[in-house]
């Protein structure tokens, strides 16, 4: 029997894998450029404690730690922390599924991070509902969660489609991507040499976001294009900003 909450995926879909269809893809250019303006945008100073949750491979809690931000990153894929823990050592990691009571030392933080679609992986909207209340959870009273995500306004846009598969080739990534705009649900089937991904993943609309972080505790829901606080556009990926 499973320890943890059901999932869409395989605990470990989102190893060294998907890290390096990722990379192939550009999917994380620009990542470390971001974490001065995500300290802005939550309002945080040096020594403030921070937690990236789906921290991955640690890329974003290591650059956190540069600008003097007490990161610490959390995953529940043990493979991909002890990748963290060998590329970027340093700050500290804990494997734990967020959508369980946390533990003490995931609690107290004056911010969260939750970075490239990090969320939406229940196997229900439950699952998902479960996670945002276990953000509000690991949060000092008045801090603040950044959620960065794709939501369905710009696969919309993207994919420009709601019939069939849609497939696409980039630097040599093989994608099939099968998205059902009407439940949300997009499927990614990648291939990239011996490397071969499946993703699943829950997209929300951004009201819906907002409403189920407000149902989870959070006040004060702000609604981005980027870390540098700029207008969401339809192409733009959201961020989402919510005081706890």
């Amino acid at each position: 029997m499973s320890d943890h909450a059901p999932l869409l995926n395989e605990v470990d879909t989102y190893g060294p894998a998907y890290m390096r269809v990722a990379d192939q893809l550009g999917r994380y250019e620009g990542n470390e450029e971001e974490a001065p303006l995500a300290i802005d945008l939550l309002g945080l100073s040096e020594g403030d404690r921070v937690l990236d949750a789906g921290c991955g491979l640690g890329r974003f809690v290591a650059a956190l730690a540069e600008h003097g931000i007490d990161a610490v990153g959390v995953d529940i894929s043990e493979i991909a922390i002890a990748e963290a823990k060998r590329v970027y050592p340093g700050p500290i990691y804990y494997v734990a599924d967020l959508m369980q009571p946390l533990p003490p030392e995931l609690r107290g933080f004056d911010g969260l991070v939750s970075l490239s679609s990090s969320f939406g992986f229940g196997e229900t909207v439950a699952e998902d509902e479960a996670m945002l209340r276990a953000y509000h959870d690991a949060l000092r009273p008045g801090g603040k969660m950044a959620m960065e995500l794709s939501d369905l306004e710009r696969s919309r846009h993207r994919l420009k489609t709601d019939i069939g598969v849609v497939e696409r080739e980039t630097n040599g990534v093989k994608e099939t991507l099968d998205v059902n705009f009407s439940t949300g649900m997009l499927h990614v089937h990648y291939v990239y040499g011996d490397d071969v991904v499946d993703s699943r993943i829950r997209m929300y609309e951004a009201d819906d976001l907002q409403r189920m972080s407000e149902a989870a505790g959070f006040s004060e829901v702000e609604r981005y294009g980027n870390f540098a606080g700029g207008p969401k556009r339809p192409e733009d990926r959201l961020v989402l900003v919510a005081t706890a």
